[in-house]
């Protein structure tokens, strides 16, 4: 939130999507209060019925919480936010060694090591990367009804705006 302003005026008039912890109607409201186009959504698509992760990463995902969605360069080689799991976690502990830079390490874990996770169904080991977001999500959904809810909530911050500025 503190950087849409910023990007909106400084490339003004080019459109902007307000992305980054998107993933519910107030967050859509404050994006396009300060001065966003539209937004750009992720990890909140992730627990849908449309979505293609495993229904175990799913699971784990709907029990996580924001702590959960940790920052490392474990799964990509690069920073990035995934979700917390026994194998992000060896990769934090001292004398543990250095991720490989992207795209080897990416090569490492996503092409070759979640595939061998996921077919063996190591639940302790599974990982995704997701948002702080996680920490929202909490039953399993479809497309339709996140965005019937986001615009609900929406109209909602609107209608509460509204009443407040009368």
């Amino acid at each position: 939130m503190v950087l849409w302003p910023g990007v909106v005026d400084a490339v003004a008039p080019l459109p902007v999507l307000g992305a980054g912890g998107v993933g519910r109607g107030r967050q859509v409201a404050a994006a396009l209060a300060l001065g966003c186009e539209g937004v750009w959504c992720g990890s909140v698509w992730l627990p849908s019925a449309q979505s293609e992760v495993t229904p175990e990463i799913k699971e784990r995902l709907l029990a996580a919480d924001a702590e959960d969605a940790v920052q490392t360069r474990s799964v990509t080689g690069k920073p990035c936010r995934t979700l917390r799991s026994a194998f992000t976690d060896a990769w934090e502990r001292p004398g543990a060694p250095e991720p490989l830079p992207a795209p080897l390490q990416n090569l490492l874990w996503w092409a070759e090591g979640r595939t061998r996770v996921e077919r063996v169904r190591a639940r302790e080991f599974l990982t995704y990367p997701v948002g702080q977001i996680v920490g929202d999500l909490r039953a399993p959904t479809s497309v339709r009804e996140i965005v019937r809810g986001m615009l609900d909530e929406m109209l909602g911050a609107r209608d509460r705006l509204n009443d407040m500025l009368e």
